[in-house]
């Protein structure tokens, strides 16, 4: 199944997960939040997709193209419900470190353009807030599995 389809996390709700399950879902959650950092602002720059892509090949082993990238902000996912709660879903079943990748991730793609804006802000305490890290697994002072 394509990623960009994000199957696993409309069909997580239910039963337990495979390992292979459980990397796909790190791996469309992390998706998901990155190409959302891309449109927080409501302005989805070059740099920035550019930087998502790194990241995900970086991250995942896998390449997307721009295209993949901005269609994703554009799903019909988010009508039944906002990102948030997706990744709040999510998180329950990611480790502290894959969270955590994930919000450090989220950083990279702010600081691309060279500016964090409120809009930015905003977007990133609540996706920090939905991966249920404490400030202090944040900030890499804690990292065992909750």
């Amino acid at each position: 199944m394509a990623i960009v389809n994000f199957g696993l996390i409309k069909s997580m709700f239910g039963g337990k997960l495979s390992d292979a399950d459980l990397q796909e879902l790190y791996a469309e959650t992390a998706f998901m939040v990155l190409s959302g950092a891309a449109r927080a602002d409501l302005h989805i720059e070059s740099i920035e997709v550019e930087k998502i892509r790194g990241i995900l090949l970086r991250l995942l082993g896998q390449e997307f193209s721009s295209d993949e990238i901005k269609l994703a902000g554009e799903t019909e996912l988010y009508d039944t419900a906002p990102i948030q709660n997706y990744v709040a879903k999510a998180s329950k079943d990611l480790t502290i470190e894959q969270r955590q990748s994930i919000l450090r991730a989220m950083v990279e793609v702010f600081h691309a353009d060279g500016n964090m804006g409120v809009l930015e802000t905003d977007y990133f305490n609540s996706i920090a807030e939905a991966l249920s890290l404490t400030p202090a697994q944040m900030v890499h002072l804690h990292t065992t599995r909750c």
